[in-house]
């Protein structure tokens, strides 16, 4: 018998699963998806079983040394999952099967020599180690400290005398098990052994009948229960009538649930898209409707009520949300409505509580499962629904290896169980909505606001217009005054900033200098707070200069706009405020997310300012006014993608205005007032800006009507990484000369717009190709042709960004 096992080569090969002899004495525990340990070259390393064969596909194997008692295995389906993964965004299978495990399970393994029999080699000295070591000693120390008795070992084993036995070192988030108490004699002795008890230990009697109705009892609960000591039990157990015992105890992510909104009516459009859901469900074949509803038109509440009727027919449900901040606020909204038939899985949980979510999904314990982009790996057994929120969203494409989409891989796990994808989103991506008006996805569209709520008017604020009248601030006078009049009519105010840190660069107006990263190819940022210079990209530091550190001079300016900054300005301008500050700096804590969000939404705050981590999905009744203090930031980006990205996020914060009774205020600033993204967000029209952007990249060329991959080389000799990016061109020119079925463009190389980054230099190529499996397929046999360039290129096909 023999196994395929995905190994991970770090990124040496894309074909890495490598076959294996199964001896025959692990053969009755072998199944696809099971973690194994393998010879691996001259090391011992981890993979996972993808596939079963009864003859080698190889000359030579080698046999698998053990199978590891994981808590967690992959199911037949996301084996494939891993292997789809591996051919649409050109990665290792095993990077790809290593990242669906959580990272809780992904163990060190833990050898041991085991002693069976001291008589087998006489006066052996491993004999004598074991024995005076009581039977076992790792491997490793063996090997380590004792080298003379690691040779014998061989020996040793063939002799009988010994074997090796491999476990898994406990992660770090494992099953959290307590004290427990349960039956020792039959149930149907409890009653004659509790009247017994009754005169003379009442309480002993009280606790044996709770836990012959009950069943097994944690010990605390009885304790608090029940309101007696642990003497009580202890005497039970002294009796025979009890027995100590354990229980699996469920860690749950702090929440706060909402009331229910179950018995409210919808709106027409609302029930519209509801009916158009079950109708998807019913039908128990995959399809893929997209719901564009503006911002608070209900798509929530549209999906509560699809996952309830996904539950009536017994069928799962997975709900994936671009942000972690989004999670907090929804999670909520979903305990107030199915309790604890709820997961969550996401990066800022614990281990122990990503360990637990995972083992109640597997365990059919949850009837939906909430997550962000890693929650599409989640092991959940007949899915019937899969809901991308936001579906536009780049977060949901990952950015280390693999590379893969969240959104597209839901869409391929909705595929393999026959159920229907829900893309929600007020600002549906190009590609998407191109996908529904050319009829390969439903559309469904709900263009009100529930009860009928206006939606918010738009003010665009010329800065052009601002410095020439000598008001060169952050605030203009428009958005000065409105923030003065919400504020005094007990409102609540947000401004946006896609931009964390207080100034962008230091720059002196002497000599010219700016403070730079020695690592990568950008600009120091000031946290002024701390009175730092900090990478973002690396993290690097540095204290901050007040004067030039190349000329001495004072005239050292702050240049750019950062939420720490507008935060300083606005306690500043309005000092009767309360003001909190949303961005990566100020949530690194577990739970600060929910804190800030909750602050605010009990109006401990009346202003806050953040990142577009606070941009979209979030619902705050008492906001009555949102500014965008620079919609420039995203617009002035060197990506195909600069005017889509400022309308979805120009018409995502502006959604957060006017959800409550109050009608709500937006004020845009920006340099560039008649940018179509700009006008077009200002006039709530996503059809207006879908017709101008689909022209210019049907023109263009740019996705949807091409497919995009870009290939980064790097190396810390800048020379290198332009010769790897040369030979892999020249070898995909080739190819394409002799096969002129699939046109491919090739840009670049060039260097990478970040063109050093971590301490080495980086440039990029583009390709671009009508067919997107003949690119990467192409791209594919040129990577398996140059091996020796593999691990210094990262591929990235559909890609999110060009930076």
């Amino acid at each position: 018998m023999y196994v395929r096992v995905a190994v991970d080569t770090e990124g040496a090969a894309y074909l890495d699963s490598f076959t294996y002899e199964v001896p025959e004495a692990l053969q009755s525990r072998v199944k696809i998806g099971a973690c194994v340990l393998v010879p691996f070259g001259s090391t011992q390393t981890i993979g996972c079983i993808v596939a079963l064969e009864d003859t080698p596909s190889v000359a030579r194997t080698k046999a698998i040394l053990a199978i590891l008692d994981s808590p967690i295995t992959l199911s037949d389906e996301l084996v494939d999952l891993a292997g789809w993964i591996s051919e649409r965004f050109i990665c290792g299978l095993s990077r790809c099967t290593h990242s669906i495990l959580p990272g809780v399970v992904q163990c060190k393994v833990k050898g041991l020599v085991e002693l069976v029999d001291d008589t087998a080699l006489p006066s052996s000295p491993l004999a004598a180690a074991l024995m005076n070591a009581g039977g076992s000693i790792p491997l490793d120390t063996l090997r380590s400290k004792r080298p003379e008795l690691f040779r014998e070992l061989k020996k040793f084993e063939l002799a009988g005398g010994a074997v090796r036995r491999y476990e898994l070192i406990p992660p770090q988030g494992k099953e959290r098990r307590i004290a427990a108490a349960a039956l020792s004699i039959p149930p149907e002795q409890v009653e004659k052994e509790a009247c017994k008890l009754q005169s003379r230990a009442p309480r002993q009697a009280e606790v044996l009948r709770h836990i012959a109705l009950y069943g097994t009892a944690p010990c605390a609960r009885l304790v608090s229960d029940l309101s007696v000591s642990e003497s009580v039990i202890s005497g039970l157990v002294s009796k025979g009538l009890l027995k100590r015992t354990s229980l699996t105890e469920r860690r749950t992510p702090a929440h706060t649930s909402v009331p229910s909104t179950s018995h409210y009516k919808l709106t027409e459009e609302q029930q519209a898209a509801l009916n158009a859901s079950i109708e998807g469900i019913d039908s128990r074949k995959h399809s893929v409707m997209l719901l564009h509803g503006v911002t608070a038109s209900g798509k929530t509440e549209v999906y509560l009520r699809a996952i309830e009727h996904a539950a009536k027919q017994g069928r799962k449900s997975l709900v994936l949300l671009p942000e972690i901040s989004l999670t907090t606020q929804v999670l909520n909204i979903f305990r107030g409505r199915f309790g604890s038939r709820v997961a969550v899985l996401h990066s800022m949980l614990s281990a122990g509580e990503r360990f637990d979510e995972w083992a109640r999904t597997e365990n059919n314990e949850v009837d939906v499962v909430l997550g962000a982009r890693s929650a599409v790996f989640a092991p959940i057994k007949n899915l019937g629904l899969v809901i991308i929120d936001e579906e536009h969203e780049p977060s949901y494409k990952q950015d280390s290896d693999p590379r893969y989409h969240g959104r597209d891989t839901a869409l391929r796990r909705a595929e393999q169980n026959g159920a229907l994808a829900i893309l929600g989103s007020a600002t549906p991506s190009i590609e998407s909505y191109y996908r529904a008006k050319t009829g390969k996805y439903r559309l469904v569209v709900m263009r009100e606001r529930i009860a009928n709520r206006p939606l918010p008017s738009v003010y665009i604020a010329d800065l052009r217009e601002e410095y020439q009248k000598g008001h060169a601030t952050i605030f203009s006078e428009r958005l000065t005054e409105a923030i003065g009049d919400k504020l005094g009519k007990g409102q609540q105010v947000i401004l946006f900033q896609n931009r964390r840190a207080y100034a962008t660069f230091l720059l002196c107006r002497e000599c010219g200098y700016t403070a730079g990263c020695p690592n990568c190819a950008v600009a120091l940022k000031l946290h002024a707070a701390e009175h730092i210079m900090r990478c973002h990209h690396c993290d690097y530091e540095e204290a901050a200069p007040t004067l030039c550190p190349n000329c001495g001079s004072l005239k050292i300016g702050k240049f750019g706009i950062g939420t720490e900054r507008i935060e300083e300005e606005t306690k500043a301008a309005f000092p009767d405020a309360r003001v909190l500050r949303m961005d990566r700096d100020t949530t690194a804590r577990k739970g600060s997310h929910g804190q800030i969000l909750d602050a605010f939404r009990k109006h401990d705050a009346d202003i806050l300012v953040g990142t577009q981590m606070i941009a979209k999905g979030l619902d705050f009744p008492g906001v009555t006014l949102v500014g965008v203090i620079s919609a420039d930031t995203s617009l002035n980006l060197p990506d195909f993608r600069a005017g889509e990205r400022t309308f979805q996020l120009l018409s995502q914060v502006a959604g957060r205005a006017g959800r409550g009774t109050e009608p709500g205020e937006v004020i845009i600033q920006t340099f560039n007032p008649e940018h179509y993204a700009v006008v077009a967000a200002a006039a709530h029209n996503y059809e207006s800006f879908y017709e101008q952007e689909i022209e210019r990249r049907r023109e263009t060329g740019y996705p949807p009507f091409s497919s995009m991959l870009n290939i980064v080389a790097s190396d810390e000799i800048e020379a290198n990484a332009q010769q790897r990016l040369d030979e892999l061109v020249h070898d995909l020119e080739e190819r394409s000369k002799k096969s002129e079925k699939t046109p491919i463009e090739v840009l670049g190389p060039v260097p990478a717009p970040v063109a050093k980054l971590r301490g080495r230099y980086r440039w990029h190529v583009l390709l671009r190709s009508p067919d997107r499996d003949a690119l990467a397929r192409a791209v594919r046999e040129s990577l398996d042709a140059l091996p020796s360039i593999r691990r210094g290129v990262t591929v990235d096909i559909d890609p999110a960004s060009m930076l």
